[in-house]
């Protein structure tokens, strides 16, 4: 989650829709652990496996999900972090359809695309956005969008890690070059664990919440890759999206991303370059993005004030420099569009992560 441009929206739990799949999780960590697994679905508000008079639903709503979530770290060890630990018990075909999808792909890059485009058919807590970066690898930048409190840093964590659970899967000698997370680090000694389980360095008070794949890891091809799978899941998804369930915005993702590597080149595309790039007519991507809830001006002010906060918090380049790289005219023009966007000036902004450092480090001093 972009630590403040980007506030949870307090959408109600019940609203988010999750797979049922996502239960059967805590049941294998309780099954590990020794514990109840029978009281699971009981206490998630589901009816037990078997019961022919109460089939099981395909999808359980955010209260459900949070409950489960509950009991896991209920029954989770002390002194390791709780995601890893779930993260041991979670794999791929959990997500259900689109799990099956991303390692059906043939190469990792395709099963990422796969992941960007319906991602929120599973976790719609999330937004997810690819950013090119000059080398031919990908940055991809992840927004918190629902209030799952306490479980905001958990879920951020789980929601990477997934990710990196697609490894085994591929011929990729190193998956992720880099791992962010906005919030505060673990406690002492467990910085290791996490960099020992996403073999790459991991960054915690992190501009953003997110990941990085180099150019090779995202040719590299997947060992269960399979066209015809591949075509047939798709299409499954397409059709059978459960009623309830976020709608996928695929037409978006695709212009922040053509938006975002624009303005890291230094030159905003037009509109008309956003639509070639897109394989398609000016009013055909007008429509798409209205059927999609937003307009071309609105992603292009989003992704300025993205790059803008990463900027800002993970450089000190003067706010004047930060404005115009990310195209406003001038220091104030930037500061009062960043402030109607994020509720902070730029150097209140500055000061806030400031602060959180410093409470940090004091804190660790103290222990």
């Amino acid at each position: 989650m972009s630590i403040t441009a980007h506030r949870p929206s307090h959408r109600p739990l019940q609203s988010l829709h999750f797979p049922v799949q996502y239960v059967e999780i805590t049941e294998s960590l309780l099954r590990a652990r020794g514990g109840d697994v029978a009281s699971v679905r009981r206490l998630c508000g589901l009816p037990p496996l078997g019961d022919s008079a109460a089939p099981q639903p395909d999808r359980i709503d955010g209260l459900q999900l949070q409950r489960a979530m509950e009991i896991t770290r209920d029954h989770c060890l002390p002194g390791q972090p709780i995601s890893l630990q779930v993260l041991a018990h979670f794999p791929l075909t959990a997500h259900g359809m689109l799990g099956m999808l991303t390692i059906a792909c043939g190469t990792l890059d395709e099963a990422l695309d796969a992941a960007l485009q319906y991602h929120a058919l599973v976790m719609p807590v999330f937004d997810m956005r690819r950013e090119l970066q000059p080398d031919g690898g990908a940055t991809v930048v992840i927004e918190q969008r629902a209030d799952f409190a306490p479980f905001n840093e958990g879920l951020a964590e789980l929601v990477v890690g997934t990710f990196r659970n697609i490894a085994p899967y591929t011929t990729a000698t190193r998956l992720l070059t880099e791992v962010s997370f906005p919030h505060a680090p673990p406690q002492a000694g467990q910085l290791a664990d996490y960099e020992r389980f996403f073999q790459a360095p991991v960054r915690f008070n992190a501009p953003y919440l997110g990941f990085s794949l180099s150019a090779e890891a995202l040719r590299s091809p997947l060992s269960t890759g399979n066209r015809a799978t591949r075509d047939s899941l798709e299409a499954l998804l397409r059709r059978q999206t459960p009623e309830g369930a976020p709608r996928a915005t695929p037409v978006t993702q695709r212009v922040k991303q053509v938006v975002g590597d624009g303005m890291r080149k230094g030159a905003m595309p037009p509109a008309m370059r956003v639509a070639d790039r897109l394989a398609m007519s000016q009013r055909t991507l007008s429509r798409h993005l209205q059927d999609e809830g937003t307009t071309l001006s609105r992603i292009v002010e989003q992704v300025r004030i993205e790059h803008a906060e990463r900027l800002l918090l993970g450089s000190r380049r003067p706010v004047q420099e930060v404005a115009r790289q990310v195209g406003f005219a001038d220091a104030s023009s930037f500061s009062r569009a960043f402030r109607r966007a994020t509720g902070l000036t730029p150097m209140a902004l500055r000061e806030q992560r400031a602060n959180a450092s410093a409470t940090v480090t004091a804190e660790r001093d103290h222990c």
